[in-house]
């Protein structure tokens, strides 16, 4: 007889262990299967977001992560130069995360530090993925196998049949599980298999990706310390991406047309961005292709995507990896509804309706970031011109970089986005606000994020809510009525009285329901009049 498993995790990369995690962390049953016989070694995203960071929060991760790449007392500076021993052409400086509670009322970062707990954390994603392995396997709920790799599956009404083989032993497993989840990557051998195409734009660039280490860099060249380096010169042109405090890097070079990857001398290459030679470890290198493209279907039946399995980004602005695990938060409690009876038949579909729509958002506003990056990576010699003119040129591109900054200070991406329209997010009239990819509006409008506030000493509004739907009161009401039918559907629901006047002015309304997923799915000043109505249409009945 084969195993029978709820759910049927393909590929522990980034978002395949965060969703693991959350199925750890909400106690379902789960099987996470990876085709290599452990985590890859080699970083690539290097920015976990303040909106990956308040779900990573609440499964006490998130102080490890801080502590895991660049230290969490080093200010976040960022330098698009000409080359490391040519002209600096712009400069960004962010406070450490140490100062993120910290109001500064004399600058423009004010708004930043109060819109989260958290900024960027720069970690590599080799840090994160380790670090969420370690949560994984501490789940009693949850089972990882390594060298294990989907060979076939067979999906009927009733759920997902699967044949894993072992790669050492060669030998086949037969798996039953209710659900199948891709998140095997951007080559997705599940998404082919179903015949799921992509849409977008595609080969935007190619890069080779080299990892080192050089205990000396920072002292090679007169920027100092850096959490990225953009070198606009033609010759070098790419990203170098600092992992700690200043010992280990990752150079992404972008290949000129026709060129191998396996071509590049990698020593030779980060000498000459450097303009000098020093002591270099070369520990790996990877190819990568830089993409804009979103599946059109994110499942098939039983069968569902995730992460790059569903989008492809360029890595600009830091996206691609953070809209794969707010896919996961978003699947999660949703599958877990389906399992445990209390969603509704339609519960399901809203994954697609809600992130598809945030898949092609962010994808479109990655690749606007690299069309912009790109661009000024044209340049050659006048980047360094003496005189005049030369000044006169870097003073213009100065400017024309500055709009480049949503490359790094992106939280109205990251927080901003709001599933608009969704079947199971009930309006309450307002007009939406403007999306904009700079800055984020802190609001608790149905379909957006339910703003962090700090309501004591290190407690975030965020701490308050449930593993199922949350109700805040702001004023004292009698919600009996709603618990009651609640509890008869077997709907979670959690009632937390708010005493904080702060908060109570954030979110506006008297009572305001929070999502699983840290999503506002409701809020009035009244209850509703047909509780079970009102609950059918949260569960997707």
């Amino acid at each position: 007889m084969p195993k029978e498993i709820p759910i049927l995790i393909c590929g522990a990369g980034s978002v395949g262990l965060s969703l693991a995690a959350e199925f750890g962390w909400r106690n379902v049953e789960s099987l996470v299967i990876e085709s290599g016989g452990g985590l890859n070694s080699h970083p690539r995203a290097n920015a976990v977001a303040n909106r990956t960071m308040e779900y990573y929060r609440r499964w006490g991760i998130d102080h490890a992560l801080t502590q895991a790449g660049v230290p969490p007392d080093h200010p976040a500076d960022y330098y698009w130069v000409s080359s490391l021993h040519g002209c600096e052409l712009h400069h960004i400086s962010l406070p450490p995360f140490k100062k993120i509670k910290e109001v500064h009322t004399d600058n423009g970062l004010i708004a930043e530090h109060i819109w989260s707990p958290y900024l960027k954390t720069i970690a590599g994603q080799n840090e994160v993925e380790n670090i969420l392995l370690d949560y994984v396997q501490s789940r009693p709920s949850i089972e990882c196998s390594f060298s294990t790799k989907l060979v076939n599956f067979k999906q009927s009404k009733n759920g997902v049949t699967c044949e894993l083989e072992s790669q050492k032993t060669r030998d086949i497993e037969v798996v039953h599980c209710q659900y199948l989840i891709a998140c095997d990557g951007g080559r997705s051998s599940i998404r082919d298999q179903l015949g799921i195409g992509l849409s977008g734009r595609s080969n935007l660039a190619r890069f080779v990706s080299i990892y080192f280490s050089a205990p000396d860099f920072n002292s090679c060249h007169k920027f100092g310390q850096a959490n990225i380096f953009f070198p606009l010169h033609r010759d070098y042109a790419g990203f170098i991406l600092n992992w700690d405090g200043g010992r280990t890097f990752t150079y992404h070079l972008m290949l000129g047309d026709g060129q191998s990857w396996e071509d590049v001398d990698a020593r030779s290459a980060i000498e000459r961005v450097l303009g000098t030679t020093t002591q270099i470890d070369v520990i790996s290198t990877q190819p990568w292709t830089a993409h804009a493209l979103v599946a059109d279907q994110y499942n098939d039946g039983r069968i569902f995507l995730a992460g790059d399995a569903a989008h492809l980004f360029t890595p600009t602005g830091g996206f691609g990896m953070n809209t794969g695990v707010s896919d996961t938060i978003n699947l999660a409690w949703k599958l877990q509804a389906s399992i445990e009876g209390w969603g509704g038949p339609q519960l399901l579909d809203s994954y697609f309706s809600e992130r598809h729509p945030i898949g092609v958002r962010n994808t479109s506003e990655a690749a606007h970031c690299f069309d912009s990056l790109h661009e000024v990576m044209q340049f050659g010699d006048e980047l360094d011109a003496k005189g005049p003119e030369g000044d006169l040129f870097r003073r213009k591109l100065s400017k024309d970089l500055k709009s480049q900054e949503k490359l790094i200070s992106s939280s109205g991406t990251l927080l901003g986005y709001r599933y608009e329209g969704s079947p199971i997010v009930i309006p309450d009239g307002t007009k939406e606000p403007e999306d904009n990819p700079r800055t984020y509006l802190p609001i608790a409008r149905p379909g957006h994020r339910a703003p962090h506030i700090w309501i004591e000493e290190g407690v975030s509004i965020l701490d308050k809510f449930s593993a199922g739907f949350t109700l805040l009161k702001f004023k004292p009401c009698d919600t009996a009525e709603l618990e009651k039918s609640a509890f008869e559907l077997n709907f979670p629901l959690s009632v937390i009285s708010i005493d904080n006047k702060q908060a109570a002015k954030l979110y506006e309304y008297s009572m305001v329901l929070v999502r699983p997923d840290l999503m506002i799915a409701w809020r009035s000043n009244e209850l509703p009049s047909r509780p079970v109505e009102f609950l059918d249409r949260l569960r997707g009945a």
